[in-house]
């Protein structure tokens, strides 16, 4: 089978955080993902800013660059958009992709707002993208704490849990506040 053919949204040479990149781009250019997907695309807010990401994140010269999401949906060799911006850019983003029947995939939230989100969910619905096809990424879901725990739970090994309260942190990062480059994670306007 061929890989899947994938347009990644956000991957910023000079973000304040390198979370996109570090969450998204292993797998696929590992050994194993290069045998599952291969990286067709880029979109930042400009072309230069996507070529600045391509030779910072070492991608291949056959990844195409963008500026614009809607001249990026019009690609018929994409088959998946993967969107890790910001939650308040998600709905311009993707919404040309899903109006083209793209698959995509967004982190959490899905939008800024509930409305929007909404939107986004009936322009899939509407443009024949089939509901397996869109994913909303819970990242936490998967993680190795996380996927223990699960196991933990499986095994019985302690009993059937009737109640729990888990208080955790994910960050090497002082617990009451958060740095300067990090505060818009809390901020509603962008969905925090």
């Amino acid at each position: 089978m061929a890989p899947v053919r994938v347009a990644f949204i956000g991957f910023s040479a000079s973000a304040k955080t390198s979370w996109a990149g570090d969450a998204h781009l292993p797998y696929p250019l590992s050994t194993i993902g290069r045998s599952h997907y291969e990286i067709v695309a880029l979109l930042n807010s400009i072309v230069a800013a996507s070529e600045a990401s391509k030779k910072h994140f070492q991608l291949p010269s056959t990844v195409k660059a963008y500026g614009d999401s809607s001249t990026l949906a019009k690609n018929p060799n994409v088959d998946l958009v993967v969107c890790c911006t910001r939650a308040d850019v998600h709905y311009s983003t993707i919404l040309p992709s899903l109006r083209t029947g793209k698959k995509v995939f967004i982190e959490w939230p899905l939008a800024e707002n509930i409305e929007k989100a909404q939107q986004l969910l009936e322009t899939a619905r509407s443009n024949g993208v089939d509901p397996s096809a869109y994913i909303i990424g819970l990242q936490g879901r998967v993680s190795p704490i996380a996927s223990h725990i699960q196991e933990i739970l499986a095994s019985g090994t302690i009993g059937t849990v009737l109640s729990s309260q888990v208080i955790a942190f994910g960050h090497l990062l002082p617990r009451d506040a958060l740095p300067e480059s990090l505060v818009y994670f809390a901020d509603r306007a962008v969905g925090g």
